[in-house]
């Protein structure tokens, strides 16, 4: 379990600690959206002054109730907008001790940036409410940034940084800084400055709930006022609390924490000594691993396995007896980790009872480059091209090595299309698009009735066993195909797996047997698509009886909400749904890594 710390400056008993509790409890929503599970989100106290017991929502208190409650990692995020030193250093000091404590606990932390732009946007939003009452513009007025300045020399810096950010998006004619627990420049002496100005100033604290330093500044204010009636001013603005963009800001925070950690931990290198001797074949039960069964759920799983014997026996609980499987793999290109590989193929391979026939079609991807027509109307005048760089992809990549091993027959649908060697439509049953049944092999048709596996890669969301039926289509470039939007594009691939699902029974498996590419703008690999990274995954795979439960499964793996999506909505809608899939609680490590 995945739990998230709030450090505040309140305490239980001040006026705003009930709301601060129901901001913390709702963030957990949008949070888990991002993430891809819902973690638990709790605030603690950590007040400004040691004299003060918050009891059981002291911070450290909240930190072993986490981890009592089986928090394996806990994210703690300092929420107050101005600590002081004593709070800062207590915050080190309790973390430290609980690592202790506790070692099998992760604990994660970040620190505030009372500048980040959601911050300022927060803040000026409510100096803009303040002068929205005035008859005022904001050329003739100023704004008055009032912080306790108890923190060291940076933090103070911080506040004239936030007041200069603040000021410069409003287009305000001046702006100040005061402190309420600091001489330069105490509030007192920075309202005798402000008097000397011909502008309306706005005072607001740099603080997101109501303290006592607040109050304290509201008393100097109006005493202030009451010696100095001349003085242009409105009321000390009211502390933003709950603030959609203070809201925003702190899910950023919690997501980017996590994002990080998880980063860490991918290029992690595990010590071959703390692996685990058990190889043998397990199976995610919604609560942990369990040794694989053969009354496993039809409608899909999340296994794992690590070698042949393994794999065999998670397909064997699924697949029924056959002498031929058809194999559908993913072969698009070479970019690294994307494609179904040699040692992907040769597991499955080496697990299936029966002999292999592998199906996939050309495509422009899958070549060395040097290839100047258009693939569209010209791709078949240079089919012997195309061939001999298909022949070149299997050699270099270990593919045809391990086809030959196992005496796995290919079939090139492409080919067979070209060939005129696909069966008439006719014999067929009529899809929504009648185009799609003339690119069915004659020689897949004389296999009917045998099992056909989508093998598809962890590579996205929706890039998986159901989209894979998309290299069933003949034309090496299918841009057509794909049409204008992703609703359109899952609709094909729907047909498709109506089609073929009339001829075959069909079985989605979507394999992380050694990795599983994560997208990442900034990752070490590239592809035409973008930047990506590699994430061991340690023979992990998702299976079903028909294509949707393996597709669902996968896809809330790598953090997709599969109810949101435009994909699954026309997968459900075409398919149906397997709600188990959907609602099956996943493992946090697999999110973690994958997400």
């Amino acid at each position: 379990m995945t739990s998230f710390v709030l450090a505040s400056s309140l305490f239980p008993g001040q006026p705003d600690w009930v709301r601060a509790e129901a901001q913390a409890g709702s963030l957990a929503e949008p949070v888990g959206r991002i993430l891809g599970f819902t973690p638990r989100v709790r605030l603690a106290s950590l007040a400004n002054d040691p004299a003060i017991d918050a009891g059981e929502r002291d911070v450290e208190r909240v930190l072993r109730e986490e981890a009592a409650r089986d928090a394996g990692e806990i994210f703690v995020l300092p929420a107050a907008l101005d600590w002081n030193l004593w709070q800062r250093e207590a915050l080190g000091a309790r973390l430290a001790e609980f690592r202790r404590e506790r070692p099998d606990t992760l604990v994660f932390h970040d620190d505030v940036d009372p500048c980040h732009p959601l911050v300022v946007e927060c803040f000026a939003d409510r100096v803009g409410r303040a002068l929205a009452g005035q008859p005022v513009p904001p050329q003739r007025a100023g704004v008055l940034l009032i912080a306790s300045g108890q923190g060291d020399s940076g933090s103070r810096a911080q506040s004239y940084r936030l007041m200069r950010l603040v000021w410069e998006q409003l287009g305000l004619a001046h702006g100040e800084v005061a402190f309420l627990r600091h001489p330069q420049v105490f509030l007192a002496a920075a309202l005798e400055r402000c008097s000397r100005e011909p502008l309306h100033w706005v005072p607001i604290p740099q603080s997101q709930w109501r303290t006592e330093h607040l109050d304290y500044a509201r008393t100097i204010l109006d005493n202030f006022a009451r010696h100095h009636p001349e003085f242009s001013c409105c009321p000390l603005a009211d502390a933003p609390g709950d603030h959609p963009a203070l809201n925003a800001w702190l899910t950023q925070r919690m997501t980017r924490l996590w994002q990080e950690k998880r980063s860490r931990e991918a290029v992690r290198i595990r010590s071959a000594k703390s692996e685990p001797a058990d190889c043998g074949p397990r199976v995610w039960s919604g609560e942990r691993w369990t040794a694989a069964e053969s009354n496993l759920p039809r409608s899909g799983f999340i296994a794992r396995a690590r070698n042949r014997d393994a794999l065999a026996a998670v397909l064997r609980s699924m697949l029924p007896a056959s002498d031929t499987y058809i194999v559908k793999v993913t072969w698009h290109g070479y970019a690294t980790g994307t494609y179904t590989d040699a040692a992907a193929l040769d597991l499955l391979l080496g697990a299936l009872p029966g002999r292999a026939v592998i199906v996939e079609g050309h495509t422009s991807s899958r070549n060395l480059g040097g290839a100047h027509w258009d693939w569209e109307s010209e791709a078949r005048e240079h089919r012997a091209w195309i061939r001999q760089q298909d022949m070149e992809y299997l050699r270099r990549t270990g593919l045809e090595e391990v086809m030959a091993r196992h005496r796995a027959a290919y079939v090139n649908v492409t080919e067979a299309y070209w060939d005129g060697a696909c069966a008439p439509p006719e014999r067929l049953a009529a899809p929504r698009r009648p185009e799609l049944a003339t690119f069915v092999p004659e020689s897949l048709l004389a296999l009917r009735g045998s099992p056909f596996l989508s093998f598809a890669r962890f590579k996205g969301p929706t890039r998986l066993g159901i989209s894979n039926l998309f290299g069933l289509i003949p034309a090496p470039l299918r841009s057509a195909w794909h049409g204008p939007n992703i609703t359109y594009f899952a609709s094909v691939c729907c047909d498709l797996a109506k089609l073929y699902g009339a001829l075959f029974p069909m079985f989605g498996v979507v394999e992380a047997l050694h990795s599983a590419v994560r997208w990442d703008r900034k990752g070490l690999y590239r592809s035409r698509w973008g930047n990506y990274d590699l994430v061991l995954s340690n023979g992990i795979l998702t299976v079903s009886e028909g294509l949707a439960g393996a597709d669902i499964l996968a896809s809330r793996l790598q953090g997709q909400d599969v109810s949101r999506s435009a994909f699954f909505d026309v997968v459900k809608q075409e398919l149906g749904w397997e709600a188990d899939a959907a609602a099956l609680s996943l493992p946090a490590e697999l999110l973690t890594r994958f997400a």
